[in-house]
């Protein structure tokens, strides 16, 4: 009768050499597949928020609502702020008050569009114990009855070059040691430049070419490694990745923080 002879070291080191090398060479192409997959979500939920769009203006004879209270109402905005003792974009949801906001009628059941999955790990990121979100994207400040600026949504002359919706950056990013954004996320209204006497006559004053820095900019979330996100973030530099942005045509395109202000004017 044979007696079995069980493994060698020698053998179960090449066993576990190999399995570390499988591990090496499979795991980034996994973590990509991820955040591509992520990436397709992201891009679904700027579609429908582009189809909320439509349907909203529609019903309000092509009229905009005011964009900071596109998820929450002003109501909701004071309530959460107050049981934080201030104001967060995670306090409505860390205190579980729903989104009630203009466009949240014609979203239904459907505000799993309100988040980004890859924007949400980069704010849990940023701030660990902030907890929830209850909304990633930001609407365009500029396209607003509340000033007004461009409160028509048929004063948009290019519709596929105007953004409705987006991915604000989270972090302040500089090149060269020059700001490209002054502000970070930290609200659903993404102004490329804040005044509160803006106008119709203040807008047609920008070029669309004009550089940073801007105000709040398009953020870097996709089509690169969490990992580079999350060293630009620590370093307040630029990650070469892009975010999403839905136009006022309903298409989803990809942008990069110097596309903000391009994409923000409506009527040139």
């Amino acid at each position: 009768m044979s007696r079995r002879k069980g493994f060698t070291l020698i053998e179960l080191l090449v066993v576990i050499a190999i399995i570390a090398v499988l591990m090496a060479v499979l795991l980034p192409g996994l973590q990509g597949a991820r955040m591509q997959a992520k990436n397709v979500t992201c891009k679904s939920n700027m579609k429908s928020y582009g189809l909320v769009m439509q349907l909203y203006t529609g019903d309000s004879d092509n009229r905009l609502p005011e964009s900071f209270y596109g998820i929450y109402s002003p109501q909701t905005i004071s309530k959460a702020s107050g049981l934080a003792g201030g104001w967060n974009p995670s306090a409505p949801a860390e205190y579980d008050l729903r989104p009630d906001g203009t466009y949240i009628p014609y979203l239904r059941d459907n505000v799993k569009s309100n988040i980004c999955p890859v924007f949400q790990d980069v704010y849990r990121q940023k701030w660990p114990g902030r907890g929830k979100l209850g909304f990633t994207y930001s609407f365009n400040w500029w396209l607003n009855a509340d000033k007004p600026i461009i409160p028509k949504i048929t004063m948009v002359k290019h519709a596929g070059r105007t953004f409705f919706a987006g991915e604000e950056c989270i972090w302040q990013m500089s090149r060269d040691g020059n700001r490209i954004n002054g502000a970070i996320f930290n609200d659903n209204s993404l102004c490329t430049f804040w005044d509160a006497g803006a106008n119709l006559q203040w807008v047609r004053s920008f070029n669309p070419s004009d550089p940073p820095p801007y105000t709040d900019a398009f953020g870097e979330y996709h089509r690169v490694s969490i990992r580079k996100i999350f060293s630009a973030m620590t370093d307040g530099t630029e990650c070469g990745g892009v975010s999403n942005a839905v136009c006022v045509d309903g298409s989803v395109q990809e942008v990069t923080p110097y596309d903000t202000l391009r994409y923000a004017i409506g009527i040139k």
